[in-house]
């Protein structure tokens, strides 16, 4: 909406003509536009009026901030208000009240101010919030005088304004200047607004500490002064009442869980940035969530490894491990043992390669030896673990007991009555899901502590980890359900951030960059490979298929349809790369190196087999139907003329160790990164003394691309623990089949 304003002279005024200013609406008419009495000088300001900016910041100086707009005498003998007034376009004079209205020149009397005015006394700034939804944004920043009947909007005016003891002053540029520098790159001097990037209040503190009051709008639409507040956590809030309050982790966990960074109760608001309701006590956070006495009992404080226990670990770390330890190795021993002392469930998540087989065994060697264990396992790693017990601890095998996942669902019977000391759970992401009977039969064991090791927590939801805290610490099912009861699951960042908050207490999770600074680099290319004319048609005929499926599909069947066709589009790209896989293969073998072809569809992987054959190249293979896992990696680790391990990603997603191999072909992408971090992991780990080159093979101008995009988007997302941690939505299958 656009404002004209009207400087009308009243003449009958005595002993001098009076002068108010009129609000209308813009407008072509010649005629006078009805006035708009109850437009106030924010609402003028708001508007982006296009007449002089010298008759508001009159306005504003005079302290009239409401209608009626009569601007003081005192200010009219000035001579630079008498020439603001006299040149304004849009001048009337009024006879008589509520007589006619008619254009003409204000005259003014000479002025009698000879006296230099002088400077004001600048006392401060004011910032007003104008959303408490969004307080971060569009504060209004406003200037404060000693003795002004208003603040001053901070555009610099050189007319004078006036005081309650009818005074007048002139404002102090350079005073002025110097308290908005400190406002920053936030502040907009054109809008005249402050927007911070995010909510933080440490910043809000800085400012006030500078000079800047705070205001916030209350429920009755008036402003109510804001006082900083800081806990002894270090967390900074504002809040309407000048003392603290008792209820503000409540107020700020409340704002957390609902995605509200403010809190309003009793007349009074409560401002705050709600990521700092993690830097809160977790035992607090239990309290407010309503956690059961159990519950609490998980979070109290931690009784640390006393020194001549952690001596104790190092001895018999030394004396009955074949082996010598990695210090971030010996960190995980300490931590499992702490962990257990304190009765707390572990996940050691340790990226793929770090050796979480041989902490946990290392652990176990800490642990009284009359004591029995049990390890559940895929059962292709089952050979992995008596592999690696016989090389590093031998004399540790007749404590244990082995079972794959399979074998104790079947054979429940002969595990559920027996009472084990330790139950390792390895590759834990394949009971995650709660609905399985493998999942079940795991919850019906009976033991002192529980271990589950993953380098993969979550592949696809958060929901997932829920899950092995509730085999973990059944306890925590309680808390679960709280937050779904709160609803927080509906705010995946908040869900997020909250999980990590309670869980990561029993996570240990290190990163190959992070703690192998002696890993070979790994180099990661993308190789573009162009359709030819018939792969392109045939591409074009299964898109657009697709896209008329998707147009008349039922509602309910729109996410299988999409599914559908994104795999039918991706195996349509896959022909075109096999001529480029064999050359870079072929080149790879006559520089001595021997390479991983990973591929989602193994009827692609048997194609590479015929063409590997009509190449003359030695390979070997692991698929999902393959028996003996043990053979194919043993053949390819020791025989460097076989060049080629062809894997399906399904079966080469766990237990695999192929050091020996330094480069690796992906044949084709999938949206989630932590599936290729997977791949290319059985190659770059402890052990590969070369760089790592990993090659994906992608076909332009087709849904390999959009896959591509998706990825640097999962991988921007809130992550935690270092995966991503959403499936695949509909909207994201739109994106990729459009």
């Amino acid at each position: 909406m656009s404002y004209r304003l009207l400087c009308i002279s009243e003449q009958y005024a005595k002993p001098i003509p009076a002068i108010r200013v009129e609000v209308c609406l813009e407008g072509n008419s010649k005629t006078i536009a009805p006035f708009l009495r109850k437009v106030t000088l924010s609402d003028i300001q708001k508007s982006g009026i296009s007449t002089s900016n010298e008759l508001i910041s009159l306005l504003n100086h005079a302290g009239l901030s409401t209608q009626p707009f009569r601007i003081p005498h005192r200010l009219l003998e000035n001579p630079l208000v008498q020439h603001v007034i006299i040149c304004h376009p849009y001048n009337f004079v009024e006879s008589a009240p509520k007589g006619s209205i008619k254009k003409g020149q204000i005259k003014l009397p000479s002025n009698n101010q000879t006296d230099k005015i002088k400077i004001g006394r600048l006392i401060g700034g004011e910032l007003y919030i104008s959303n408490i939804n969004s307080w971060h944004h569009n504060l209004q920043v406003r200037l404060r005088y000693a003795d002004a009947l208003s603040s001053f909007y901070p555009t610099f005016s050189s007319l004078p304004f006036v005081t309650s003891d009818n005074k007048l002053f002139q404002r102090d540029y350079d005073a002025e200047s110097s308290l908005l520098s400190k406002l920053g790159d936030s502040y907009d001097a054109t809008t005249a607004t402050l927007n911070l990037d995010e909510p933080d209040t440490q910043q809000l503190q800085e400012f006030v500490n500078n000079g800047w009051t705070l205001y916030v709008p209350n429920q009755e639409q008036k402003l109510s002064k804001a006082y900083a507040h800081r806990e002894p956590s270090g967390i900074i809030w504002f809040s309407t009442e000048d003392i603290s309050s008792s209820e503000f982790a409540q107020q700020l966990l409340d704002g957390y869980l609902n995605s509200r960074n403010y809190h309003e109760s009793d007349g009074h608001i409560t401002i705050f940035q709600r990521k700092d309701a993690e830097k809160s006590d977790d035992k607090t956070t239990i309290k407010l969530l309503g956690g059961t006495t159990d519950v609490l009992q998980l979070y109290q404080e931690n009784v640390p490894l006393s020194s001549s226990e952690r001596q104790f670990i190092k001895d018999t770390i030394n004396k009955k491990i074949l082996a010598t330890l990695r210090t971030y190795q010996e960190d995980g021993v300490f931590w499992l043992q702490q962990q257990r002392k304190n009765h707390h469930g572990c996940l050691l998540a340790d990226e793929m390669g770090l050796g979480k087989t041989l902490q946990v065994i290392a652990h176990l060697c800490c642990l009284d030896v009359q004591v029995q264990h049990l390890i559940i396992a895929p059962t292709s790693l089952i050979y992995n673990w008596q592999n690696e017990i016989l090389r590093f601890a031998p004399q540790l095998m007749p404590q244990l007991t082995l079972v794959s996942y399979d074998m104790l669902r079947i054979h429940l019977e002969n595990y559920i009555n027996h009472h084990y000391d330790t139950i390792i759970i390895d590759e834990a992401q394949i009971v995650k899901n709660r609905q399985t009977k493998k999942y079940q039969a795991i919850s019906k064991l009976d033991c002192k502590h529980k271990i589950i090791l993953t380098g993969t927590p979550i592949e696809n939801s958060i929901e997932e980890l829920w899950s092995h805290f509730m085999i973990l610490m059944p306890p925590l099912k309680s808390l679960y359900q709280r937050l779904h009861r709160l609803g927080v699951q509906t705010q995946p960042e908040t869900y997020i951030s909250i999980t990590s908050k309670l869980l990561k207490p029993f996570i240990l999770r290190r990163e190959k960059q992070v703690v192998l600074s002696d890993l070979p680099e790994r180099i990661e290319k993308i190789i573009f490979i162009e359709l030819t004319d018939q792969e392109r048609k045939n591409y074009q005929n299964i898109h657009t298929a697709i896209l008329q499926a998707f147009a008349t599909g039922l509602s309910g069947r729109l996410s299988s349809i999409a599914l559908e066709g994104l795999l039918r589009l991706r195996q349509a790209c896959i022909p075109s790369k096999f001529p480029v896989a064999i050359d870079y293969i072929d080149a790879f073998r006559s520089e001595g190196h021997q390479v991983l072809v990973f591929s989602q569809f193994v009827t692609a992987l048997h194609q590479m087999e015929s063409k590997l054959q009509e190449a003359g190249i030695r390979f070997v293979t692991l698929y999902g139907d393959t028996r003996d896992r043990k053979t194919p990696v043993e053949r390819f680790q020791s025989d460097s003329s076989i060049t080629v391990f062809l894997i399906s990603l399904k079966a080469g997603g766990v237990g695999l160790n192929l050091t020996s191999a330094d480069r690796v072909i992906l044949l084709d992408d999938w949206w989630n990164p932590a599936v290729e971090d997977q791949a290319m992991g059985r190659s770059h780990r402890i052990g590969q003394k070369k760089n790592v080159l990993a090659l994906r093979l992608v076909c332009k101008d087709t849904v390999e691309e959009k896959i591509l995009l998706l990825q640097d988007r999962k991988r921007q997302t809130t992550e935690l623990f270092n995966t991503t941690n959403e499936h695949l939505s509909l909207e994201d299958l739109k994106a990729l089949i459009d």
